[in-house]
Formats: C-alpha cells, structure tokens, sequence
C-alpha cells in the first residue's frame, strides 16, 4: 500500500513522485498516456526541438555577413522531425529509467478518485496512507460553436503537413513560437492576437516590440480580433475574423488554435468533494485542495500554464503531504516563449507596477548596444527594467531577444531577494556577453548608464 499516489507523470507529478521519495515515501505514480506529460510529448520540447533547427537554419543564412562562405542551405524537414522524435523517445525512456530508481511504482492507466484516499484505475483500487496528488495537466479545450477543422499543437509539431497559408488563434506563448517556426518552415502565416498586441499580458513595451520583429520575419499581425467561424470549403477554410473594426474573412489551409482547459474529465473530483473554480482544482499556496490529503498543482489548478510552475508546485506539494511546511511564493515566477527570438519576463509590468501605487522608474537597453549581441549577429530586442524609486527594488525586468530564457534567470533571483537597481548597477560580469546589458540596464535606473548616448 503506497503513501502517496500521484495521478500524472508530466514535469509536477514527476517531481512530486521523486520529492516524495526522497523523504521516505512509498510512492506510486498512475499515468494514462505517455510519461512526461503534454510537456515532454506534445509542446515544449517537440517545439523547442524544432525551432532549433530551424535557428540553426536561419543562422547559416547569414553566415555571410559572418564571414563564412556555405552552400545553400535546405531545410530536411523529414530529419528535423527524426531529431524531435529521437529527444522525446529519449525522455520517455528516462523518466521511466529514472523514477523506479527512487522505489517508485509505475501504473498505466485511467485513475478516478473514488474517495479522498482510494484511487480506482481500471477496476483496481489503491489505497494511500498520506495523500494523493494531483497532476493530471491540461486538455484540449473544446471547440467553440462554429469553428471546425482545428489543428492542434500535438498535431502541428509532427509537421505530417506544412500548409502554405496557416492561421494562427491567439497572441500566448505557443502561438507566436508555432507562428516563427512555421514562417521559418515557409508557411504564409497571420496571427489573429484578442489583444492590442501578441502577449497581451505581458507588458505592452515587449509586446509591441515582439509584434514588429514578427512583421519583419513575413507573419502577418492582425490585433483586437477573434475566430467568430470557420468552415471547410472547396478553396480552402474560410475563416471569419470579428474585432473592432467589424468583421473580415480570411482563407486559409489550416487554423492552429492552442486553447487549453484543465483536465478534470473522468477524475472523480466531485465523488471525492474536491471543489473546482470555472473548471481548474482550487488550492492554496501549499498546494492543498478543501479535501485533507488531497494536493493539486500545475495546469490542473488553472493560471498560467508552465511545466516550470508545475514543477515547483509538485515539490510543495509533496514536502507538505510529507508532513512539511512549504508554501509556493510565486512573486518571481519568470514567463517565458521559445520562438525566434526568445522572449522571458518576470514580476510586473509597467501598468502593473502603477496600477499597486509604484512610484516607478523605467530603463531600456537595447541589444544593439551589447558587444556580445553584435559579435553574435543578434542585435534584435532589448532589455526593460521596471523599478521603484522610493527604494530603488527592481519590480519587473522584460527581455526580448536571443537567450533571453537564460539572461531572465539572474532576474528572477534578484526580484525573489528583492534586489535592488544598485545592487545590479555595480555587479561585475564576464565581457563581452549579454548579460552586461543587465548591469547596463540597473545603471541606467540609476542615471549612471555608461553606454547610452545623452541628450
């Protein structure tokens, strides 16, 4: 009889498992599917696997102007999707190598709770001493009325078909990185944001940014608009756009659209007394649903959908099903999209910092100013710090550029220690590299920037 069950073994059940273990527990973990989650099979890694590629791509374009004489370059889209497969075949077979390791009990298939320790799979029941814990992810969202023939992100990164006119629903993260690497594939692509902007909810300085470098890649950005129809016809799918400017009817081969909800289907929440909030598992800062003994993390409990989230979520989850005391401090949870190039935020933004009464101070450092970012060739996007200026705290930093997933880590750090510009302004780092542009950018909130021109 395990201590604890974990329904999921995506990227939070994985780590709730293995966190369990740790402390001693008999551990057993129920997936349905593929062991690592939406993550590993269908999104994140497919995708960023693919938009290597095509980075790489990309860059022997302009070998020239690095001094580098190369054939013509051709894209093997066929071996691209090889490399991809290969990665996810690899993590699959890891983490099923990795978690017996720990003592941990792998069971394949459908669980439903039946009470808040029994867990049903199949018509076997297990029974938990502890706790049970909840990962089950995100599903597909249903299709709204009107709309057909929708092509999935599990179903675009097989790239079984590049269509030559794809659009694409929505400004989040997976759509502008399925948007740079369909371009980058040679696809037509227009992007229909429901903002002013793609990420509408970052702040409105990167998104707008981010908007122009993807005009200047050939995608098309339409703002303030949403799918009202779509239908297959003979000329192709006739999409129907509606925003503020009424409505307009674009044809294409294919709508990629990556709305997701969380996956409570056929989990017995209801049997169990597990509460729900528009569809997403409520949960406190420790991970705990109303039911005692009973944790939920990740996708599952709504917000933002991050596998890092649920990562850091299911170690809460289990240090506290462990008798343990954590809570998930989420003041300094970076925001992050793989696409060409990258984009990472952490903390507010401008209109946030505002809106919470900041009196505040802005800086931003383009990387055309970084040594680094012009030996490299990658002197596209900036760096945008939001501070306050009764303390000089750093509120919010936002990056748009190359590596900008890797630069955002020390500002997550610094916003979770509460640092402040001085500290940044007079930090010593390797040169030339990008992260320069940081102690550029704390200078620059400072009044003390050495590298941006004065007017």
């Amino acid at each position: 009889m395990p201590d604890i069950i974990v329904i999921g073994g995506g990227p939070g059940g994985t780590a709730a498992a293995i966190r369990a273990a740790q402390l001693g527990a008999q551990v057993t973990v129920i997936e349905r599917a593929h062991l690592g989650g939406n993550c590993v099979n269908n999104n994140c890694i497919p995708l960023t696997s693919l938009l290597a590629s095509v980075e790489l791509y990309r860059r022997i374009g302009h070998a020239a102007d690095m001094g580098i004489q190369v054939g013509p370059a051709s894209l093997n889209v066929p071996g691209m999707i090889a490399r991809k497969d290969r990665i996810v075949q690899d993590l699959r077979e890891g983490i099923a190598g990795l978690l017996p390791t720990f003592g941990i009990e792998i069971v394949q298939g459908q669980a439903m709770l039946v009470d808040a320790k029994t867990v049903e799979v199949d018509g076997q029941r297990l029974q938990a001493t502890r706790a049970i814990i909840l990962a089950t992810g995100a599903q597909w969202a249903p299709l709204p009325p009107g709309v057909e023939d929708v092509l999935r992100p599990d179903e675009a990164v097989k790239l079984d078909l590049l269509p030559d006119r794809l659009l694409i629903w929505g400004g989040g993260a997976s759509d502008i990185e399925f948007a740079t690497l369909y371009a980058a594939l040679g696809s037509q692509v227009t992007l229909a944001v429901d903002g002013p902007y793609p990420l509408p909810l970052e702040d409105y300085e990167i998104g707008q940014r981010l908007q122009s470098i993807l005009q200047n890649q050939g995608i098309q950005v339409m703002s303030d608009v949403h799918v009202k129809s779509a239908t297959r016809t003979g000329g192709g799918l006739d999409v129907t756009l509606s925003g503020l400017k009424g409505e307009t009817l674009v044809v294409v081969d294919k709508l990629l659209w990556a709305g997701r909800v969380p996956a409570t289907d056929g989990l017995g929440l209801e049997q169990a007394g597990v509460k729900l909030d528009d569809g997403a598992v409520i949960v406190d800062d420790r991970m705990q649903t109303n039911v005692p003994g009973v944790y939920a993390l990740g996708d599952l409990t709504g917000g933002r959908l991050y596998s890092s989230l649920a990562t850091a979520g299911g170690l809460v989850a289990a240090e506290n099903a462990m008798g343990r005391n954590r809570r998930l401090d989420q003041r300094a949870v970076p925001r992050y999209v793989f696409s060409i190039p990258e984009v990472a935020t952490v903390g507010l933004t401008e209109d946030e910092a505002t809106d919470k009464g900041y009196d505040i101070e802005v800086a931003n450092i383009a990387y055309g100013t970084n040594t680094r970012a012009m030996g490299l060739g990658e002197v596209e996007g900036g760096i945008k710090f939001v501070t306050d200026c009764k303390l000089g705290k750093v509120l919010g930093v936002h990056i748009v550029g190359h590596r900008a997933t890797e630069l955002i880590a020390e500002a997550t750090l610094g916003i979770q220690l509460e640092a402040l510009a001085e500290d940044f302004a007079w930090a010593v780092r390797i040169h030339p590299t990008l992260s320069e542009s940081m102690v550029e950018a704390g200078r620059a909130i400072l009044g003390q920037a050495l590298y941006v021109p004065k007017f």
